[in-house]
């Protein structure tokens, strides 16, 4: 059965707190893609517990397996967009790209940025850490910390970022990106580092998510994923954005490192033709 057929007639039968995330579903299931299981929970006037019952009853292991239908089902119904830029696909790039990077300022508190940049600054050590395409968000981060003579680690292994987020300390700095929040190991690395006492920052799109409930510092990249668009341009780029105003704020509290930046590029200079 279609799943939105299906919540519609199973939602009689629920109990209540069912009923009430059944009903917040029917009347906007596009949203619910871009919701973390605290946000529909919140919004549903329910629980995260009814919330994970809601998708076992529809016969899922979890939220993130129903979401998944969801996407799969309201994407094989989707009609063209009306406000499409005369279908060019590039010029609707660009514009969800511009959009997105318009949203992402708005949400950037610029004390938040400049007390990250300290922290990075003053940092015994600083780990990163990011999967599938958040790892991309991470390379590129330690990549421009690398320009900015400030060393960093980024563990490829969950498990080695878990021992190491176990013997971190009150000098280290751990960032984390998860454009959802939710994923296990970086939520894991976070909560580990932050018993520690290290300062933990994160890069997420959702300000009620597991990973933003651990966070010292949390930095809000617009344009959520649906989980059939994990990784895609807009979410990318904003992140992205975050990073070089990291970058910025770094060179603005330390001159210096403006030095730092021309010696790395000084040092690569012979591997060009």
């Amino acid at each position: 059965m279609a799943l939105i057929a299906s919540i519609r007639s199973r939602a009689p039968n629920m109990t209540r707190a069912l009923q009430r995330v059944a009903h917040y579903t029917l009347e906007d299931p596009q949203a619910v893609l871009y919701k973390s299981i605290t946000e529909l929970a919140e919004d549903a006037h329910s629980s995260e517990a009814s919330v994970m019952r809601f998708c076992r009853e529809l016969g899922f292991t979890g939220f993130q397996n129903f979401k998944l239908a969801m996407a799969q089902e309201l994407a094989t119904q989707q009609q063209p967009n009306a406000n499409s830029l005369q279908g060019d696909p590039v010029l609707d790039l660009i514009e969800t790209a511009r959009i997105a990077l318009d949203e992402t300022e708005r949400l950037l508190d610029r004390r938040n940025i400049e007390a990250v940049a300290n922290e990075l600054l003053s940092a015994r050590h600083i780990e990163i850490f990011g999967v599938a395409a958040s790892a991309i968000t991470a390379q590129y981060l330690e990549y421009k910390l690398a320009r900015l003579g400030l060393r960093s680690h980024i563990a490829r292994d969950a498990h080695l970022a878990s021992m190491a987020a176990a013997t971190s300390g009150p000098a280290d700095v751990y960032f984390l990106v998860s454009s959802s929040g939710s994923t296990i190991d970086t939520v894991k690395i976070a909560e580990l580092a932050h018993a520690r006492g290290a300062r933990v920052v994160g890069i997420t799109s959702r300000v009620k998510s597991p990973l933003a409930a651990v966070c010292d510092f949390v930095l809000l990249a617009s344009w959520p994923e649906t989980p059939l668009t994990g990784g895609a341009f807009p979410s990318k780029i904003s992140q992205l954005l975050i990073v070089d105003a990291l970058g910025s704020y770094i060179t603005k509290a330390a001159p210096e490192r403006l030095d730092t930046i021309r010696e790395t590029a000084q040092s690569v200079t012979d591997r060009s033709i």
